[in-house]
């Protein structure tokens, strides 16, 4: 920011009062030149967060040993949701590795998530890297060949898709490519995916999105519970994501949703707190969900959960799980990735949170 912004209005001073005045335009100034050089705070923990997670890669780039490949692409996730890519003269040199660590792990089938055992989390979450690195590489082969894995990836989960399944599963995907059930933990990284593909450019069916919004909306109770794959149920951690893919269903056919104001209503009358088995699963859903299906709702709710994460932030960038917490198991470097992304939401730099 220029400078001559931080002094419009004090330039008409009076001579009686002139001395007084400049010198509290010059404290003044100092002071907003200070908060400008500290950084908002969501902009310090993201930074120290980005810093802390290519701190954690191995020589090729990799982060993590078990889910590597799934690991790897939520942290060039993180960075490129929060404006840093291959580039960028901080981080872009670990980014370049990074994507080659997910380039290889690709199959010939277009399978990306054998190979590490993050199965088709894995797949989801990698093809949604993908669609985000096209045209954001900073090499022109490897542009090429992101583009080729994208294409081959986007492939897989169509056809997982299409496997023949029971009516109350068809539209939604498993742990595995040839799965005949659903559950909506699973689906939600594939729409998401299907969907940043489809922002780019690629030729993804909108029934794909609309059948995919109809699984979700067959798990969802009359008073806005979410189930994980039956509608009985209630997962506060999969309120967001329920609110996310019913939003992506609206944009492939037009039609509204009407679950969407329960859902969010729910949302509000149950906020999220440190508390919880999956309390970054749900930061990261509840931040995209809101933002893009009930925004006048994210406006109130969005400020409380960034409060949330940068007051639990761990002094070296990472984030702990809360007490108690199954996401205790799984290791800082997942909930670290999740966190940046929740808080990159308003940020608005990938296509997938693009309508």
């Amino acid at each position: 920011m220029n400078r001559m912004w931080l002094l419009i209005g004090l330039v008409m001073v009076v001579d009686g009062t002139r001395s007084v005045i400049a010198a509290d335009a010059q404290a003044s100034d100092a002071q907003a030149i200070a908060a400008l050089e500290n950084g908002v705070p969501r902009d310090r923990a993201a930074e120290r967060g980005l810093a802390w997670l290519r701190a954690q890669a191995a020589a090729d780039g990799g982060l993590g040993e078990a889910n590597r490949l799934a690991l790897t692409a939520l942290g060039l996730l993180a960075h490129y949701a929060n404006g840093v890519t291959p580039t960028d003269p901080h981080g872009g040199e670990w980014m370049g590795r990074a994507l080659e660590v997910v380039l290889a792990g690709q199959e010939l089938d277009g399978y990306i998530g054998r190979l590490d055992g993050s199965r088709m989390y894995g797949h989801g979450i990698a093809t949604l890297l993908l669609a985000e690195a096209a045209g954001a590489t900073g090499d022109e082969s490897r542009e090429q060949r992101v583009r080729s894995a994208l294409v081959r990836a986007v492939e897989l989960t169509l056809r997982a898709q299409r496997v023949p399944k029971d009516p109350r599963y068809q539209g939604g995907w498993r742990y595995n490519p040839t799965d005949t059930s659903a559950d909506l933990s699973l689906s939600g990284w594939q729409l998401l995916s299907l969907h940043a593909s489809r922002q780019i450019g690629l030729p993804v069916p909108p029934e794909a999105l609309r059948d995919g919004a109809s699984f979700a909306r067959s798990l969802i109770g009359e008073t806005g519970t979410v189930g994980y794959d039956n509608r009985g149920a209630d997962a506060p951690a999969l309120r967001g994501l329920a609110l996310l893919v019913l939003a992506l269903g609206e944009g492939a056919t037009g039609t509204p949703a009407p679950e969407i104001a329960l859902i969010a209503r729910r949302i509000s009358d149950d906020p999220i707190a440190w508390q919880g088995s999956y309390f970054f699963y749900r930061a990261y859903y509840d931040a995209v969900g809101l933002a893009r299906a009930a925004p006048a709702t994210w406006d109130t709710y969005g400020p409380r959960l960034e409060h949330l994460l940068i007051e639990h932030q761990a002094p070296d960038g990472s984030w702990p799980a809360p007490p108690g917490s199954e996401e205790e198991n799984v290791g800082p470097l997942y909930r670290t990735c999740l966190a940046l992304l929740a808080l990159s939401v308003d940020r608005h730099l990938l296509p997938a949170h693009h309508f």
